[in-house]
């Protein structure tokens, strides 16, 4: 790895976040709806490739206490503050190493899941290929692998943007005069293009406008970096097949699916893709795809990629739609309409559908079993007893096409918190110690949540072994008992539905 790109992430370090996609519970979870039977993630084997400050593995390896988390990366200055934090926090399952990955080894030994975000696109040809190597070496039989790396054709404007950007910077060695530059170049584009009705100009207009938006330490990295190889889906697997991998799935589920394209396209779709390797890449074409996130499997993986209702019986359900109606009618056929944050949606009259969405969102976020699911719907509806066959088929169907457009998720393991709080509740170590550096912290969901300045003063209160009463006194000293209950309670249930506090 060159010494001018280690330098540059020693100083000017390239900010650490949770990444939802990549944690293990939904990669076996994508393994499983695949006819794979992915290592249990209570006891697994974690690596992170490229983990900086520990924003992505140190959460997962608190989270998962009794499995064994190694990450690496090439840059002293992101490993010590990651090291740092490890030992603030006492866990004694993770190991952060500075290490290039060319010199990543056998002795390691074999990984349940491998993580690589944001770095198989920024690194030398050699490194790529040590990277996808390290994956069908130290992989285990059943093990599944995360790569992340930009996309062609969308890229294609994004790397004109980067080109004006580079071209513009080039006299420059300082990190921070060169965003500056950059910047500078974004605002003298999005500026000039204004009111232009050309194609071309409307995409120049649109990509310099997304670049600006973002933060100077991506920027720097991301599109200021010697190297940035975007690539065809198809020629990225290509040589992960040459290493043994075969591909899986996406991290993003809905995106393997052309529920965004026109009937018409669907249909010439389903025509002219004569496999799912090239049903992905004209999809990739269709969608001018940027980015994507892929999972990868030993080659002699058998996968059954005909995916079945009965998959999500050993599976957790949960959602975060809410009813439109504010009193949904779930025992009649009278349609219902439930909405995502992210505007997915879905509506139906079937009444066990209706009563598991509910049982769901009144459970929101936690992932309830799909049997428990079942009971419980049954029991809204005033039919209690055992639930048949066809029941349960319909219900895990309906489920399955949910999960599809991503009104409601599926887990393997049980949600680590819970949704109200307790007696004496607990915030996680980890959302703790960074509650007390500003108001973004990770949740047990492996997201990160914002906190106003109330919440954030009471989290740090949150260790469980205060009660309500006392917890109030601290947070509230100069009001009464009761009105200090009062503003505690709400925060509280906040904290929790925010997946914030500890089983």
């Amino acid at each position: 790895m060159s010494e001018t790109l280690r330098t540059s992430y020693d100083e000017f370090p390239y900010q650490s976040v949770p990444l939802a996609q990549t944690h293990p519970d939904l990669l076996a979870t994508l393994g499983r709806l695949f006819g794979l039977e992915p290592p249990p993630i209570e006891r697994c084997r974690v690596l992170e490739i490229g983990c900086s400050f520990g924003g992505n593995v140190i959460p997962m390896a608190e989270m998962l206490p009794h499995s064994e988390f190694i990450g690496i990366d090439f840059s002293a200055v992101q490993i010590s503050q990651a090291a740092a934090e490890v030992s603030a926090l006492g866990l004694a399952n993770v190991r952060l190493l500075k290490m290039d990955i060319r010199e990543f080894g056998d002795a390691f030994g074999r990984f349940d899941y491998i993580i690589a975000h944001g770095v198989y696109s920024w690194v030398p040809n050699e490194v790529q290929e040590k990277l996808l190597e390290i994956c069908a070496r130290q992989l285990a039989p059943n093990g599944i692998a995360y790569v992340s790396y930009n996309t062609l054709p969308g890229w294609a404007m994004r790397g004109l943007v980067r080109d004006v950007m580079l071209y513009q910077s080039r006299r420059l060695s300082d990190p921070k005069m060169r965003v500056q530059q950059a910047r500078a170049v974004l605002d003298f584009l999005a500026e000039s293009l204004q009111g232009s009705t050309s194609p071309y100009c409307a995409m120049l207009r649109e990509e310099a406008h997304f670049v600006r938006q973002q933060p100077d330490y991506y920027i720097l990295h991301d599109h200021l970096e010697e190297i940035n190889e975007p690539l065809y889906f198809h020629q990225f697997m290509e040589r992960a097949t040459r290493h043994g991998l075969r591909y899986l799935a996406e991290a993003e589920f809905k995106s393997m699916l052309p529920g965004d394209l026109s009937p018409e396209a669907q249909q010439t779709l389903e025509r002219v893709a004569l496999d799912l390797m090239q049903r992905e890449q004209l999809m990739d074409f269709l969608r001018n795809r940027t980015f994507r996130q892929t999972l990868l499997v030993q080659q002699a993986r058998s996968l059954i990629r005909n995916l079945s209702p009965e998959r999500l019986f050993a599976l957790r359900v949960a959602t975060r739609a809410k009813p439109l109606n504010e009193a949904p009618d779930e025992r009649s056929t009278a349609m219902e309409e439930f909405r995502a944050p992210d505007g997915s949606r879905l509506t139906t009259q079937r009444p066990l559908t209706k009563a598991a969405m509910m049982a769901l969102a009144q459970n929101s976020p936690a992932a309830v079993p799909f049997g428990e699911l079942c009971h419980l719907a049954k029991a809204r509806l005033g039919a209690p007893g055992p639930i048949v066959a066809v029941e349960m088929a319909t219900l895990a169907s309906d489920l399955l096409q949910c999960f599809s457009v991503g009104v409601v998720e599926l887990h393997s393991m049980a949600s680590p918190f819970v949704v109200e709080p307790g007696d004496q509740p607990r915030a996680s170590a980890f959302a703790r110690l960074h509650a007390t550096r500003g108001a973004r912290v990770t949740n047990l969901r492996h997201e990160a949540v914002d906190l106003d300045e109330d919440a954030r003063r009471l989290l740090n209160l949150l260790d469980g072994t205060r009660s309500h009463e006392k917890l109030a006194a601290l947070a509230s000293p100069a009001e009464s008992v009761a009105a200090a209950l009062a503003k505690l309670r709400p925060t509280l249930s906040r904290l929790a539905r925010q997946a914030l506090l500890v089983s």
